[in-house]
């Protein structure tokens, strides 16, 4: 017995070629629609666990390296740079800072000057660190030793492992979590074993003869100070420092973010308008090319409900197909290239997770979904009103 099942997919064999265009247009929008979304909930995801976890009110950054120290901070972008003298105590002695904790920045290839080459090395005071171990566990950073490190999550780097840097041998002790930031691509050491490669005559002359020396300071306020009266009052006393607010940082970001989302929503506002009129004629021309049969059908008893859960369950499928390939298809493609993606947006991006990410798919699914019985609705609504005779005539 033939079932609407069995004619559905029947019907699809039968009609190959219009079939695979069908499947096509239904792959190719899923995959517009789930690829744009991915790409910009994961900068979202990236920039919200800036703002809820960087650990600092302020960050306070060598005038002459301003956006070095944002590359190197957000995009991940290798860099050495220090302050010509530390500020870290005058800005401890500051009225209405709590908190401070000094980070160094070196890169391991190209020493001199900042790029995108090599492999940056933070290195920090587990004593008075707040930045790093909220992306771990802070008795892991608390408890970090001379010759060992932690190591970002892409840096391709194992706990237990070992590496050498600058002629150094280091053991990884941990692994941070994804932050979505270039803490990401980073390697982080004690302030001791940093010392000892500043300190090294082979490496001296990179370092102008200084071993002590502070790249970045990260600063808490107290909860009673106004932190842009704060970092005003702290620009003004230091002229070689430039301090920024987090919240200002976070600020710039979403609204580099917002081009992406408002490019995204652009492109998928074409792609579904597309894939609707396409869909729609196809869907309008097949029911024409049809209704011969049709009449043919309702003539010999085939009722209109049947009729229409045939032709229905022939275009479920394969929307169902299409979006599912689409989907899959982008996935295999984004998911490897992940690492790659967050260094070349220069912004955070970091994974939104397998909840989400099947969370999106579902909303993908129903788009298609919606499209899908809105074309087909209008067009076999007819269906329902026609005779069969008027069916089953000729048209010109």
């Amino acid at each position: 017995m033939l079932t609407p099942n069995k004619v559905a997919f029947n019907n699809i064999v039968r009609h190959s070629f219009r079939s695979v265009i069908f499947f096509l247009l239904a792959a190719i929008s899923s995959a517009c629609i789930f690829g744009v979304g991915f790409f910009n909930d994961n900068i979202s995801s990236g920039i919200g666990q800036v703002k809820g976890r960087i650990g600092a009110d302020m960050i306070a950054v060598p005038s002459d390296y301003n956006d070095d120290a944002k590359d190197a901070l957000f995009a991940g972008d290798a860099c050495t740079m220090f302050f010509k003298a530390d500020p870290e105590t005058k800005i401890s002695n500051t009225e209405g800072v709590a908190q401070v904790s000094s980070q160094l920045y070196l890169e391991t290839l190209s020493l001199d000057c900042c790029s995108a080459a090599g492999i940056q090395i933070i290195a920090f005071d587990p004593d008075t660190d707040f930045s790093v171990s909220t992306w771990t566990n802070k008795d892991n950073v608390r408890s970090l030793k001379d010759g060992e490190l932690i190591a970002g999550v892409s840096c391709g780097l194992q706990k237990g492992g070992s590496i050498t840097f600058f002629d150094h041998d280091f053991t990884v002790a941990d692994v941070l979590d994804e932050t979505g930031m270039g803490y990401d691509h980073s390697i982080f050491v004690s302030f001791e074993s940093a010392k000892q490669i500043t300190s090294d005559e082979k490496y001296s002359q990179l370092f102008k003869g200084k071993s002590d020396l502070t790249s970045m300071v990260l600063i808490n306020a107290d909860k009673n100070c106004e932190i842009a009266d704060l970092s005003r009052i702290i620009n003004r006393s230091l002229s070689d420092v430039t301090v920024y607010s987090t919240d200002s940082l976070v600020g710039e970001l979403k609204k580099q973010a917002g081009y992406f989302k408002f490019s995204g929503f652009v492109a998928d506002a074409f792609v579904i308008i597309l894939s609707a009129v396409s869909l729609f004629s196809l869907i309008t021309l097949t029911f024409y090319q049809r209704r011969n049969r049709i009449g043919s059908m309702l003539s010999v008893g085939i009722s209109k409900a049947k009729i229409v859960k045939i032709f229905f369950f022939e275009y479920l499928y394969l929307t169902l197909a299409g979006t599912f390939a689409g989907i899959g298809i982008t996935a295999v493609l984004l998911l490897p290239m992940h690492d790659l993606i967050k260094r070349s947006v220069e912004l955070p991006y970091r994974f939104i997770g397998a909840e989400k990410t099947i969370g999106l798919c579902l909303t993908v699914l129903a788009v298609n979904l919606i499209i899908l019985i809105a074309a087909y609705s209008f067009t076999f609504f007819k269906i329902m009103r026609t005779e069969p005779a008027i069916l089953m005539e000729e048209q010109p």
